[in-house]
């Protein structure tokens, strides 16, 4: 129901109440007279120019082409009086601010709202635009708990263009990012910050970094978040990965989305193994070369130990070619005889006989060393433990 006098907007939308209020902005419920639908409008308040305008006109319509079932929808937008309003579906249900406030939600619920919310981000961040103030008041959960992003580049817009009174005001202090607050560049890792800062205080019940002012945003540059040592171990890891002080260091949006829905579910087995950290294959691949080295050389301790072993015990013997015999250089008569031409008679053949004495003396060869069984044993036992070691590392 609405009153006769409820203030109409550009003659098309009836303003019904006030939903809310922020820095550089009032979101009113509305009828939209023209198609008979309620509707959200957000009004800026006072304080552009024509040039303004057309920059605002232009980001306005950026924002109307984005399409995801966890945005708001921008369905027109437009400037009355020098008032920029934006039209927006209408979301019945709570914000995550409203939520919090009334209660402390499960850890695998705040995982869950946070991998909705890091999809949203991925999804624009590929269209070139950046929240910059994510917050627990811009998500909103609608009856059918699925998250919605709202004021999606909105501040963005409003900054950019000079919309507001209030033009610096771009981002919530409690939730800006190291860089944001230092003044340099804002890009999507300011969003995935901000986020982290969100899902924390819905963990912990309080804000990290209390006050609105820009001297208590500035408590990040000296301590990053404290994300407490009991959260589960995917959860924290996650947290501690979007929080990090260095925006390259922070994962993607998609990243984040996916590292939250692992945590949500609790799946932390093949999907965490192939994404190993940078460097990991490098080290496995480094300890497995080294673990061969190491073999390989403890193979030829063993076996040179054992070959010197083997030598002690089979010492071979030495040649008697000088005592038995002398005469084969000199001449001596106590060299091998042969008998003279054998006699032929025939029609018989009778071969030469020799005796043993008639041989020349042949010096026995030196032993082959047997390896002691104690060295294979040693090699297969090296080889087992190895093995052992890489089942271990894979």
């Amino acid at each position: 129901m609405h009153a006769p006098d409820d203030p109409v907007l550009d003659g098309r939308y009836r303003l019904t109440g006030l939903l809310g209020t922020g820095g550089m902005a009032d979101v009113h419920r509305a009828v939209d007279l023209r198609l008979n639908r309620p509707v959200a409008v957000k009004i800026f308040r006072p304080g552009t120019d024509p040039a303004g305008e057309q920059r605002f006109h232009d980001e306005a319509q950026t924002l109307a082409n984005l399409n995801h079932p966890g945005l708001i929808p921008v369905h027109d937008f437009g400037i009355e009086h020098h008032r920029a309003y934006l039209v927006m579906e209408l979301v019945e249900g709570p914000t995550l601010r409203a939520q919090l406030d009334r209660e402390r939600l499960p850890l695998g619920e705040v995982a869950r709202i946070g991998s909705g919310i890091a999809n949203v981000l991925a999804y624009v961040h590929t269209q070139g635009v950046v929240h910059r103030d994510v917050k627990p008041s811009n998500v909103l959960l609608d009856h059918g708990r699925r998250v919605r992003l709202a004021d999606f580049g909105i501040s963005r817009l409003a900054g950019a263009t000079g919309l507001t009174s209030a033009d610096v005001a771009v981002g919530t202090a409690p939730y800006m990012a190291p860089e944001q607050v230092r003044g340099e560049h804002v890009g999507p890792p300011a969003d995935i910050y901000a986020l982290g800062l969100v899902l924390l205080e819905a963990i912990t019940g309080h804000r990290e970094y209390p006050g609105e002012s820009w001297e208590a945003a500035a408590g990040r540059l000296s301590r990053p978040p404290a994300v407490p040592g009991d959260v589960p171990g995917p959860l924290r890891r996650a947290l501690l990965a979007m929080t990090d002080p260095d925006p390259a260091r922070r994962p993607t949006a998609r990243q984040a989305a996916q590292m939250l829905a692992a945590a949500a579910t609790g799946d932390t087995g093949a999907d965490a193994a192939d994404e190993e950290p940078p460097g990991s294959t490098t080290k496995r691949y480094l300890a497995i070369a080294l673990g061969l080295v190491a073999l390989l050389a403890a193979l030829v301790v063993a076996a040179l130990v054992g070959g010197k072993d083997a030598s002690t015990q089979a010492q071979p013997s030495a040649p008697a070619t000088a005592a038995a015999d002398p005469g084969t250089r000199g001449g001596g008569d106590s060299g091998p005889r042969f008998p003279g031409p054998p006699s032929f008679s025939p029609p018989h053949f009778s071969p030469p006989s020799f005796g043993a004495s008639d041989l020349p003396h042949v010096p026995n060869l030196p032993s082959v060393p047997k390896v002691p069984e104690s060295v294979g044993q040693d090699a297969r036992s090296l080889w087992q433990q190895f093995s052992d070691w890489l089942s271990s590392v894979f």
